[in-house]
């Protein structure tokens, strides 16, 4: 039931009833990795889909000289693999498990026999991957028009929730290096703003979970 649960609350697959999720469960397959494996090798010409049932990976391109740049991060009921399974095209980043992870994976040629017998399937694939472009479009523009520390004001939005308190809270355990990847920056650099942000009671970090104190300045 577990494995069900989880294909209900993803994006693909959260409009379809019990009995056609246990059906996609059935055409599953699953696959347990420990932390720190290369679960996808950008180049790789397999065509799956994973939906990860348990831990969380990150997607990751780097350049040759080994620089990486942290596209996302995903975790219990969301999907990676779906860009290859629909093009054809070999895999365009690397996925890493940031933890012991749980997959289901979803074969290509099940995958479309499923999205021909239900088209909400069909329909569900065209709107995942339109916000898909609109989240990397954000990212680009990112990239290309704010300042690092813009960039690490965005990115630490992105990821907080609001507490009852007023404080916005980053669950998710970062690093310096960590939000450096993310925003294509020096860990040095990333350092040196959440310190100077620490001293001004913006944020507080404790076992690299931040929290945010008050609104961030605009400028640093």
């Amino acid at each position: 039931m577990e494995i069900i649960n989880i294909l209900k609350s993803n994006e693909l697959f959260k409009e379809l009833e019990v009995d056609e999720l246990r059906t996609v469960a059935e055409l599953t397959i699953i696959k347990a990795v420990r932390k720190n494996t290369l679960v996808i090798s950008a180049g790789d010409t397999s065509s799956s889909i994973y939906l990860i049932i348990q831990g969380k990976v990150k997607v990751v391109v780097t350049n040759e000289e080994g620089v990486e740049l942290i596209l996302a991060t995903l975790q219990q009921g969301d999907n990676f693999g779906e860009l290859s399974l629909l093009d054809d095209q070999p895999r365009s980043a690397n996925i890493i498990a940031l933890e012991d992870s749980v997959f289901t994976i979803l074969h290509k040629a099940d995958f479309f026999k499923l999205m021909e017998k239900n088209p909400k399937i069909a329909m569900a694939v065209i709107k995942y991957l339109c916000n898909r472009v609109r989240f990397l479009t954000n990212t680009a523009q990112s990239l290309a028009l704010l300042d690092v520390y813009g960039r690490v004001v965005n990115l630490l939005h992105d990821l907080s929730t609001p507490k009852e308190n007023g404080q916005w809270l980053v669950s998710q355990p970062l690093t310096h290096q960590d939000i450096a990847s993310r925003v294509g920056s020096s860990r040095e650099m990333i350092s040196q703003i959440l310190n100077e942000l620490k001293k001004g009671g913006y944020v507080t970090i404790e076992n690299k979970i931040i929290t945010i104190n008050r609104k961030l300045p605009s400028a640093w």
